[in-house]
C-alpha cells in the first residue's frame, strides 16, 4: 500500500503528520477542528484636522492579518467642508476577524482611522408576543410534545401559521402544515404547565394570543382564527381604509393627491411585486445579493411587502387597501434578511445615484456607527429625506433614529380597533392610555421622537396576495413616508422645488409634518409634536379641498383650542407658513427647533 501524499504542504507551510492507525483495525477517529469565530468590521479614513488622510490601500497594507471581504468604493458626494471644497465619501473595507483583534483596533485606531463592527440590522418589528414575569428558568428533562390545529372560518386549516408555545423554560416555536398542523416541543414540565399559545397567521386573519390554554395531552388541539373580513365586511374585494390613514385624514383628502412624480425608497426586506395592489412597483435591487435587480420582489419575511402597502398599495385591480402615494414611483432596495450597516451604506448610495425624494428606514440597531451617520448626512445634503422608525425595545430610541438628520417616528395604538384576544390588545399599558388613543408597550421613546403615527394592528400587504394586521414602528413609518411623499408631490411650498433637491428642501418637509401634528397623549417622548394631520398641514388646503366643507384654513387649529381632550401646539412653525422665512434659516437651526418644539420647549 502506497504511504501518504506528502506532495501538497499544509498552509502553514509544514506537512501534516500521518494519522496513526488505529489499533485493532478499527477505523480511525479524525477530531473535527474547531472553528475560531469570526466578527465584520468595517475601517475607513475620517478626516481630521492635522492628520493626513488615510488611503484604503494604506489601510489594508497596515492589516496583512485579516481578511477583507469587501470593498465600498466612494458613491456621490459627501458635505462641503468649511474651507468649501468637497470631498469624495472614505472608501470603506469590510474586514472580517477574530472579535478581539477587531476590539484591539478598535482601541487603538488613531485618530484620522474609523473602526467599528459591521453590525447586523433588525426590521423594527421585532417580535415579543409575551412577557414572562420575573426571570426566565432555563429548563431541564424531558419535552411534552403540544399538537395543535389552526383554522379560520368554517374549520378551514390554516398553513404556514407560525406558532410559539411558553411553558416554564424556553418558548417553542413552529409553523404549520398545509392541514394546519404542528406539533411544538416544550420543556421544563407536564402540558399543564403551558402558560401561554400564540398563533400569528400568514395572511387574511387576525392574530390570537391565549393565556392559560386548558390543552390535552396526546391529542390534537384546536386554534381557530377569526378572519379580518370580520371586522371588515367584504374585504379585500370591498375596500377599506385603515384606521391609520383615517387618523391622519388621508379619506378627507382630494382624490387628485397620488403622490405622481415623487421617488420613494423602501429599504427592507423587498417587496412581492406580483401582489395584486403592488405591480407597479417595478424597481429595486437586493442589496445582500450583490446589487441584483430582480432578487429583490422575493420577499422572504413580508417585512417590506406589509410597508409597501401602507405607503402605496392601488386599487387598480382590487379594491383592498388604500396606500397613500399610489401614483408615486417606488424603489424596493433589500437589506433584509441578513442585512448589516454596509449593506445599509450601499443602499443609501443606491437612494443619492437614483435621486429619491423620500426614504422609508423601518429599521434599527442597538449598535451605532459613525459611517452610517456620515452617509445618511450626505444622503439628507443631496436632498434625500430619511424617516425612519424609532425601535420596538421599550426603551430609548434606537440608531440611526437618534441622529439629527432624520425623521423619528414612534407608534402609538387606537382602542377597540383590534379583537381583545389578539397580541395587539396585549400592547396596551393602562398608564399609557389617554380616551381612546394608547403609546404600545413597545414603542421607543426620547426626546428624538419627531412625530408618532398609526402602529397597532395595520392591516396591509404581505407577500402571496394577502392582507395581515400587525405592529411595530415599522407600521408606523411608512405612514409617515406616505404623506411625506404627498407634501412633496402637492404641497405649494414643496411641488415646484423638485429640481432644489437640498438639504433646505428636507428641511422643510420635516417642519411641515412636525407642524401638522396632533398631541393625543400629552406625552412629547412619546408622540413628539402628535401625528401627522393633513388637515392641519400649514397651506396645504390652499393647493386642493380637503373633504367636502373643509374652510380655507382647515390646516390651522386656533390657538388653545382643545383636540380629543389635549391642548395641541399654540401654533405651527413660523418657517412653515411663510416660504421665504424657510430659505432665510439655517437648517441645522431648524432641526434644533423642531427637536424643542417637540420636547414641548418651545
Amino acid at each position: 500500500m502506497a504511504g501518504p501524499d506528502n506532495s501538497n504542504p499544509a498552509p502553514n507551510g509544514h506537512n501534516p503528520e500521518p494519522a496513526a492507525p488505529a489499533p485493532n483495525g478499527a477505523e480511525a477517529r479524525v477530531e473535527p477542528m474547531a472553528i475560531a469565530p469570526t466578527e465584520r468590521f468595517m475601517i475607513a479614513s475620517r478626516r481630521v484636522p492635522g492628520f493626513a488622510p488615510a488611503s484604503a490601500m494604506d489601510l489594508a497594507n497596515a492589516l496583512p492579518d485579516v481578511k477583507i471581504v469587501r470593498r465600498i468604493q466612494p458613491r456621490g458626494l459627501t458635505a462641503f467642508s468649511a474651507g468649501g471644497s468637497s470631498s469624495q465619501s472614505p472608501e470603506i473595507l469590510v474586514a472580517e476577524m477574530d472579535p478581539a483583534r477587531g476590539a484591539a483596533l478598535q482601541a487603538s485606531a488613531p485618530p484620522n482611522v474609523i473602526v467599528e463592527r459591521d453590525a447586523f440590522l433588525r426590521a423594527s418589528d421585532d417580535f415579543r408576543p409575551f412577557d414572562f414575569n420575573g426571570a426566565m428558568p432555563i429548563a431541564a428533562g424531558v419535552g411534552v410534545d403540544v399538537q395543535l390545529r389552526v383554522v379560520g372560518a368554517g374549520g378551514k386549516p390554516l398553513p404556514k401559521a407560525t406558532v410559539y408555545v411558553y411553558g416554564q423554560g424556553f418558548p417553542g416555536q413552529g409553523v404549520t402544515n398545509e392541514r394546519g398542523e404542528v406539533v411544538v416541543t416544550v420543556f421544563g414540565g407536564p402540558i399543564e404547565t403551558i402558560q401561554a399559545i400564540y398563533v400569528k397567521p400568514a395572511a387574511d386573519h387576525w392574530d390570537r394570543m391565549l393565556r392559560g390554554p386548558a390543552l390535552q395531552a396526546g391529542a390534537v388541539n384546536t386554534v381557530q382564527l377569526r378572519p379580518l373580513t370580520e371586522r371588515f365586511n367584504g374585504f379585500p374585494q370591498n375596500g377599506m381604509i385603515g384606521w391609520g390613514q383615517r387618523l391622519m385624514k388621508l379619506d378627507r383628502l382630494d382624490p387628485s393627491f397620488t403622490g405622481a412624480g415623487v421617488k420613494i425608497g423602501i429599504i427592507d426586506s423587498g417587496c412581492d411585486s406580483a401582489h395584486p395592489q403592488l405591480r407597479h412597483v417595478t424597481r429595486g435591487a437586493d442589496l445582500t445579493n450583490g446589487g441584483d435587480k430582480t432578487s429583490w420582489s422575493n420577499d422572504q419575511i413580508g417585512h417590506g411587502t406589509h410597508c409597501a402597502g401602507i405607503i402605496t398599495a392601488a386599487s387598480d385591480g382590487v379594491a383592498g387597501i388604500r396606500g397613500f402615494a399610489p401614483r408615486a414611483e417606488v424603489h424596493a432596495l433589500k437589506v433584509f434578511p441578513g442585512g448589516r450597516f454596509s449593506d445599509l451604506i450601499d443602499a443609501l448610495d443606491e437612494c443619492i445615484e437614483r435621486q429619491l425624494d423620500v426614504v422609508n428606514m423601518s429599521l434599527g440597531s442597538g449598535d451605532p456607527s459613525e459611517l452610517v451617520a456620515q452617509k445618511i448626512s450626505e444622503a439628507r445634503q443631496s436632498g434625500v429625506a430619511c424617516i425612519v422608525a424609532a425601535g420596538n425595545s421599550s426603551g430609548p430610541v434606537q440608531f440611526p433614529g437618534m441622529l439629527p438628520t432624520v425623521l423619528t417616528v414612534a407608534a402609538m395604538g387606537k382602542l377597540d380597533e383590534f379583537p381583545s384576544d389578539s397580541y395587539h390588545a396585549q400592547t396596551v399599558v393602562p398608564q399609557l392610555v389617554a380616551g381612546t388613543m394608547f403609546s404600545p408597550k413597545f414603542t421607543c421613546f426620547g426626546p428624538q421622537i419627531t412625530v408618532a403615527a398609526p402602529g397597532v394592528a395595520i392591516v396591509s400587504t404581505v407577500p402571496g396576495g394577502g392582507y395581515a394586521a400587525w405592529d411595530g414602528t415599522s407600521m408606523a413609518t411608512p405612514h409617515v413616508t406616505g404623506m411625506a411623499a404627498l407634501l412633496l408631490a402637492h404641497h405649494p411650498l414643496l411641488a415646484g422645488a423638485r429640481t432644489g433637491r437640498n438639504e433646505q428642501r428636507v428641511a422643510q418637509l420635516f417642519s411641515l409634518l412636525a407642524a401638522s401634528g396632533v398631541r393625543y397623549l400629552g406625552d412629547s417622548t412619546r408622540e413628539g409634536a402628535g401625528a401627522p394631520d393633513f388637515e392641519r398641514t400649514p397651506s396645504l388646503a390652499a393647493a386642493q379641498p380637503l373633504g367636502a366643507a373643509a374652510p380655507a384654513n382647515a390646516g390651522l387649529a386656533p390657538a388653545g383650542a382643545m383636540i380629543d381632550g389635549f391642548a395641541p401646539l399654540s401654533a405651527p412653525a413660523p418657517w412653515a407658513i411663510d416660504p421665504a422665512m424657510m430659505q432665510r434659516v439655517n437648517p441645522a437651526i431648524i432641526q434644533r427647533m423642531m427637536q424643542l418644539r417637540a420636547a414641548g420647549l418651545i
